[in-house]
């Protein structure tokens, strides 16, 4: 049972507070579908939010199965399943690898066989067997719709929450997604499902119907009393009688007969017999269909409530024959395929020697583990790096980007080395007692220290821009690109740590290939470069690695790829002329600014193992920038690495749901 006590939500805006959800109080039974309808606006997606946890009341209780979720334990993943709106799947995944995806990180299975078959228990219940190899991005509208909801259903949830996946959708899918709700509601004794929808389409097919006006409830019934209440004879007539009135005058009339129609529909327990009857002997006074009519403009407040004896079962009696003949007519809809379906199981059972389910019989997807336990945290990350992996060797376009990068990179640095790196001229010890040969002396000494130092210096940082540039390419769009894809497993279950930790290491692998090839194949290209090879790679490892770390933390804090692009790219632009290598910065902000730039400690790290040659102060002759030892920038760059993941962990933690 799930129960709303008058929850309230308001959204505080310049200093006012506006009301979002208004005094909100139902309760939907088990095995029970609900739609909650409403014009634009109207707060629908807000309360289905409000219900998942993903936005927090101001007043009021929610209670699932009795408890509080607010004091008391909250709903566990594995009983929540949420399907919003967006897609929610890899565009590059077929669909049994989204599913399998999605029991690999929501459920504990004892092996391979048994997760392969709540896989193809999934398809086959959600109708995408016959799909199972086409990839997401070649999917329509309904089929994506029916991935959502499969990859929800592996943990055989109680309560499933769908925000508006039937928008957009021709009416043979609407109704086809609309039936399989049902049949999920049904299925299963104690589930409940809630769907959020703008159509007044198949209304039919849920046992009860929650209109919202304004952030308030005005109706929540079965569907066969809801044209009788608003006096209109289709439903599509109530968006446009709702604006006729004040939200709060339709609210105040539906708290006037609230406790009568539950009663009298049999939704909830009624709190007191005489309450509502219109009568003083406790009795609700039966009225005849003719009752049934709508009477024009009348006032909510002064409708005759019918008694549900005056109602078809199913809504009007020739309404189901009609669509029970459409039923058997259409070869194609979800009925028909049910019943094929069906067929096909009990000639698998029989061929194995099983005894086959009779039609009517309940199946229901294999059961988790008593104690909900989720997968752990290496078993969550192993599934992340290996479907990342996936994803990445079939993107075409960004595997031939990195080849390009790992390729053309390098050679745009040994374009300025293919001519062998000048030397510094040995200044004489011995001193000339021509005066005009030891000023042309040591000119063109200082001449080659500047050429030499020059190219040294260039060489090196244009290296680590480079690098710095590859990492930020590689992390800007790592999580802010896929946002709506965590936001729901983290919903479902997946912890920050495991994502975190696959980033780390999918990301590391390019830190190291694309760093290391740098360095290496520029030193090859370029001999003579001088220095400590060791401490130059290390330079440039750590360089990538703080840059590939802070521009995931910014990915992780933005909610949109192309603003944390945007802001990646500002902030490889600023090394180059912050770094000091080329300009020196004034000494007063030289030490502020140059904690933060990842190019100068990797710039000077790489520039100190070369102390004991001339080429270090051929450098110090064209830099006038302070070169720390090679073992400090490692320390700084490390706590670049540390301050990047913290807010990658922290961005990863806070939900960003729209």
């Amino acid at each position: 049972m799930l129960e709303l006590k008058n929850i309230s939500l308001s959204l505080d805006r310049d200093g006012e507070a506006h009301p979002l959800l208004d005094d909100i109080t139902f309760s939907i039974p088990p095995g029970h579908l609900l739609a909650i309808v409403g014009p634009s606006g109207c707060g629908k997606t807000t309360l289905l939010k409000t219900v998942a946890g993903l936005k927090h009341h101001d007043q009021g209780e929610i209670h699932w199965e009795g408890r509080n979720v607010e004091d008391e334990k909250d709903l566990h993943p594995s009983e929540l399943g949420y399907v919003p709106q967006f897609s929610i799947a890899h565009d590059l995944l077929t669909v049994e690898e989204c599913v399998a995806s999605a029991v690999a990180l929501r459920t504990c299975q004892p092996d391979d066989e048994s997760a392969w078959a709540l896989v193809e228990t999934t398809l086959q219940q959600t109708g995408l067997s016959t799909l199972a190899d086409r990839q997401v991005k070649v999917l329509s509208g309904g089929q994506r719709r029916r991935l959502g909801l499969a990859m929800e259903l592996v943990t055989n949830p109680t309560l499933l929450l769908c925000d508006e996946v039937t928008s957009g959708l021709d009416p043979k899918s609407e109704r086809e997604i609309t039936q399989l709700l049902h049949d999920l509601a049904q299925n299963n004794p104690r589930r409940i499902v809630i769907n959020v929808t703008h159509s007044l389409s198949n209304l039919s097919l849920f046992d009860t119907i929650l209109v919202l006006h304004e952030g308030r409830v005005v109706y929540h019934g079965p569907p066969r009393a809801l044209s009788h209440y608003f006096s209109v004879e289709q439903a599509e007539e109530i968006y446009p009688k709702l604006g006729r009135r004040s939200s709060e005058r339709w609210s105040e009339s539906w708290s006037r007969h609230r406790d009568a129609y539950y009663a009298t529909y049999g939704l909830a327990p009624k709190k007191d017999e005489t309450k509502g009857s219109g009568n003083g002997n406790g009795k609700h006074k039966e009225s005849g269909t003719g009752d049934l009519k709508p009477a024009g403009d009348r006032e909510p407040d002064r409708i005759k409530l019918p008694s549900a004896a005056s109602f078809p079962d199913d809504g009007k009696a020739d309404e189901k024959a009609t669509l029970e003949k459409e039923e058997e007519d259409e070869g194609d809809d979800w009925s028909k395929y049910k019943k094929r379906h069906e067929k096909k199981q009990r000639e698998k059972a029989k061929a194995r020697g099983e005894l086959p389910k009779e039609s009517g019989e309940e199946q229901h997807l294999p059961e988790i583990s008593d104690d909900h336990r989720l997968p752990g945290i290496f078993a969550q990350t192993r599934e992340l790096l290996r479907r990342r992996w996936t994803i990445f060797w079939r993107d075409k376009t960004q595997l031939w980007l990195q080849v390009a990068m790992i390729l053309g990179f390098p050679l745009l640095v040994v374009i300025f080395g293919l001519e062998p790196i000048p030397q510094v001229r040995k200044l004489s010890v011995r001193q000339d007692s021509n005066v005009v040969l030891n000023k042309t002396e040591e000119a063109l000494f200082k001449a080659s220290q500047i050429q030499a130092g020059g190219v040294v210096s260039g060489l090196i940082l244009m290296q680590v821009v480079l690098v710095t540039l590859m990492a930020s390419n590689n992390a800007a769009r790592e999580i802010a690109g896929e946002r709506d894809i965590l936001e729901r497993e983290r919903l479902g279950g997946l912890r920050a740590t495991s994502y975190v930790l696959s980033k780390i290491l999918f990301l590391g692998t390019f830190v190291l290939v694309q760093a290391l090839w740098m360095g290496l194949f520029v030193e090859v290209v370029c001999s003579g470069i001088p220095g400590d090879l060791l401490v130059k790679l290390l330079m440039l490892v750590m360089a990538s690695a703080a840059m590939t770390s802070i521009c995931l933390g910014i990915s992780a804090m933005m909610r949109s790829p192309e603003k944390a692009t945007i802001l990646s790219i500002y902030l490889v632009g600023f090394q180059l002329p912050l770094s000091g290598a080329l300009l020196a910065l004034p000494k007063a902000i030289a030490p502020i600014s140059q904690f933060f730039i990842a190019a100068y400690w990797s710039w000077a790290g790489s520039l100190s193992s070369m102390k004991s040659t001339d080429f270090y102060d051929a450098v110090r002759a064209v830099t006038t920038t302070n070169i720390e030892h090679w073992t400090t920038a490692v320390f700084v760059l490390a706590l670049h690495v540390l301050v990047g993941l913290a807010f990658t962990y922290a961005g990863t933690k806070n939900s960003q749901w729209d």
